[in-house]
């Protein structure tokens, strides 16, 4: 074990003791919002599975980057819960000096900067696609929207993925973080990244809001659409109160606490744009599970029917057996009187059973 264990990485504020053994953390928060979240996603993913390859029997790019973002939702989580097992959550001062002289550890510690965007990515190029699906024959230049924002996002986030893999090379020693390039990338590159992700999330929110008043829809429908556009509401909420969260932040050294608790937002973004992607294929496999509970309802009640039937007309049969005028209770009893009814006494016949005489039996014995 090295000293370096026992010594804080930065000396903390005035009036704070610094706790390497057990100092307060958001890790456990972290950990409870991503167990939720990607449980309520996994669910939400394997309905549509189901409903394409089952009941539709299609299958299109829309949900091949659906899979994908799900991956990458899958990746993101595992990737917290190794981050947390190095202090990520904790207060800055909380961790040994050991532990960011880690470059394993940095690299870590940085690593979400590939997963978040391409998971992010890959969720709304399947809501786009997903607006093909329905409004692609309605208006041209929607089509056009569509493909041009889907390009512009890949493009987008294809060199936030290249920034960070750079980074992990660049900034991983102390005194590598004071370059231009790792201080661009821990300021103005992820402040340009946020804003980029909030834009974008409130514009795949608005863009087929114009297109719905063409729809015919029913009162169930409606309320559906509703539930769907109240979830989008809430995954860019999340985004902005992110991005809000990190400028607020900006200047400050508390970077992992600060980080934990911008990913509490991360967490509800990715998976409720995941799930709102899913939810098309919600009211089908609803109502073909609700057809299935009830058809297995039906089925029971025939079969309970069958088997009274079958009870009923064995009774009749028996009723018409013994005589119209019996019941098959005054059938048995009649039988019963007919059976044990007494016989008339002869004379010389023995009364009782001690009054029988047995023959006699010769005795036989054994022979070899």
């Amino acid at each position: 074990m090295s000293i370096l264990d026992h010594i804080p990485a930065v000396q903390p504020p005035p009036g704070v003791v610094s706790d390497l053994t057990n100092p307060p953390s958001q890790a456990h928060v972290v950990t409870v919002l991503d167990g939720v979240f990607v449980t309520f996603m996994l669910i939400a993913v394997l309905i549509r599975i189901f409903v394409r390859l089952k009941f539709m029997k299609t299958w299109g790019w829309d949900d091949t980057t659906c899979i994908l973002a799900a991956l990458g939702s899958l990746s993101h989580t595992i990737l917290y819960a190794e981050m947390i097992k190095i202090g990520y959550g904790r207060h800055i001062w909380d961790f040994p000096a050991s532990w960011l002289i880690s470059q394993q550890n940095i690299r870590l510690l940085q690593a979400n900067g590939i997963t978040y965007p391409l998971t992010i990515c890959f969720a709304k190029i399947s809501i786009l696609l997903f607006y093909l699906r329905i409004f692609g024959l309605i208006s041209k230049p929607f089509n056009v929207i569509v493909y041009t924002g889907g390009a512009l996002m890949a493009a987008f986030y294809s060199a936030m993925v290249m920034v960070c893999i750079v980074s992990l090379n660049k900034c991983v020693r102390l005194e590598e973080s004071k370059t231009p390039f790792c201080v661009a990338y821990s300021g103005p590159i992820v402040t340009l990244n946020g804003t980029f992700n909030v834009l974008t999330d409130f514009w795949l929110l608005l863009l087929p809001v114009p297109l719905l008043s063409t729809l015919r829809l029913r009162p169930g429908q409606k309320w559906g659409i509703g539930v769907v556009f109240g979830a989008g509401a809430a995954a860019c909420a999340a985004s902005l109160a992110r991005l809000i969260k990190f400028a607020l932040n900006y200047r400050t050294s508390d970077v992992f606490w600060v980080q934990a608790t911008n990913a509490m937002f991360t967490i509800v973004e990715i998976n409720i744009a995941i799930i709102v992607a899913c939810v098309a294929c919600f009211p089908c496999f609803f109502t073909r599970a609700r057809e299935c509970i009830h058809g297995g309802y039906r089925r029971l009640r025939s079969r309970q029917g069958t088997s009274t039937t079958k009870g009923s007309r064995s009774a009749t049969d028996l009723e018409k057996w013994g005589g119209s005028g019996y019941s098959s209770k005054a059938l048995s009893q009649k039988h019963s009187r007919a059976t044990l009814k007494p016989q008339p006494y002869m004379e010389g016949s023995p009364k009782t059973y001690s009054e029988i005489e047995l023959p006699e039996i010769p005795e036989r014995t054994c022979q070899n």
